[in-house]
């Protein structure tokens, strides 16, 4: 039997995959003092672009202008929240440890059906630090569904952000990634199906129905087409005649919701203009908190939270960041992130400002553009 060696590559990644799971322990602050902190320990080393010192600089201004605004501690967790990803950037483009995706993926399975399987038996939510609660530490946001099945919160502490994070990898992994290296088994796709199924989340399943399709190729030929125009008129006679919306713990998925929600988004875009008006300078740089406890995060729509906590300035920074770091390698996580944020922003979660900042990174294009040569030379 052959013994197990780990290189030190090795452990360096392995370390790198237990920032993700920081968010079970109740706290994210170590990922950001460790990017933070090499960052400044590398400074005279690092490598920048110039849209990058651009991006950084306008970002720093922000923040300068939102201290005079708010309060500071208040200010600090805007910008961890809302940029962090772009700290993760800097981090992965200046580090030799590259992720494997495949293997993240199976990480984060195992962690949500874990945890899942045992919230559901012998372990009390309570004990839970990544679980919201009130004052007295009871459990404010239970779920059951069918009157007994308990969904899981874990790495992204909420099952809503849990469920995009593990739809990125599933579409990188299974529909995206041409690397021969990366484990596309059978066993993992069923496995991390079966995680997002049980995450009950109606973003996820958005999202899981949206790779089914992408997978099928709607319309390509006479099979896909029917396959594709019977999986729309089943989802239709589901949610539309049958109303499984109407089922104990499934009310986000019917007809009814969806209604609600389009007309609950529309009155809380009108809400916020309201309230930017309020205040000059508002509309530039974003609303004014008093308190930390103000803040406008881990709300339920994501673009529209970004642009009430920073303003046109966060909003702008963050859409053009997106626009030039996004290439034909990239582009099908990032869109997924994107697509996700409609709803919860999962790339604001600790997991997925590492997953966006890795996958907006040089290193990840580098890598990508690498494998493809070798594949280019090996089939010629």
């Amino acid at each position: 039997m052959k013994d197990i060696v780990f290189t030190k590559q090795d452990l360096n990644e392995y370390f790198l995959y237990s920032l993700f799971l920081l968010p079970l322990l109740g706290t994210s602050v170590p990922a950001y003092i460790l990017a933070i902190g090499y960052l400044l320990f590398r400074i005279t080393n690092l490598k920048f672009k110039l849209q990058d010192l651009f991006f950084l600089t306008v970002i720093v201004f922000w923040f300068f202008l939102k201290t005079q605004q708010s309060e500071l501690k208040a200010c600090t967790i805007l910008f961890r929240y809302y940029f962090g990803f772009y700290v993760f950037y800097l981090f992965f483009n200046n580090i030799s440890i590259s992720l494997k995706l495949d293997k993240l993926l199976w990480i984060f399975c195992c962690a949500i059906v874990l945890e899942a399987f045992l919230i559901n038996t012998i372990l009390p939510i309570q004990f839970l630090p990544n679980y919201p609660k009130d004052g007295l530490g009871d459990f404010i946001a239970e779920t059951k569904i069918l009157g007994f099945y308990q969904r899981p919160y874990s790495i992204g502490t909420s099952s809503t952000i849990t469920s995009t994070l593990v739809m990125v990898l599933i579409f990188y992994v299974f529909g995206f990634s041409k690397d021969s290296n990366i484990n596309k088994s059978r066993i993992l796709l069923i496995f991390s199906v079966f995680t997002v199924v049980i995450l009950g989340s109606g973003t996820g399943y958005a999202l899981l129905l949206m790779f089914l399709v992408y997978k099928i190729g709607p319309f390509k030929n006479k099979i896909s087409a029917m396959i594709s125009l019977m999986t729309i008129l089943i989802i239709y006679y589901l949610i539309f005649i049958v109303d499984i919306g109407s089922l104990d713990g499934l009310d986000k998925i019917s007809a009814f919701y969806l209604e609600f929600l389009y007309d609950f988004k529309d009155v809380q875009v009108q809400d916020v203009m309201y309230t930017l008006k309020s205040a000059p300078n508002q509309f530039y740089i974003g609303r004014a908190f008093d308190d930390a406890k103000q803040l406008i995060i881990w709300s339920d729509f994501a673009w529209l939270n970004l642009f009430e906590c920073t303003g046109y300035i966060g909003l702008y920074v963050t859409i053009f960041i997106f626009i030039l770091k996004t290439n034909r390698y990239n582009y099908i996580p990032i869109l997924v992130f994107l697509i996700g944020a409609i709803h919860y922003g999962a790339i604001y979660s600790l997991p997925g400002q590492l997953l966006a900042g890795y996958f907006l990174s040089t290193k990840f294009k580098n890598n990508e553009m690498h494998k493809k040569h070798i594949r280019k030379n090996i089939l010629d």
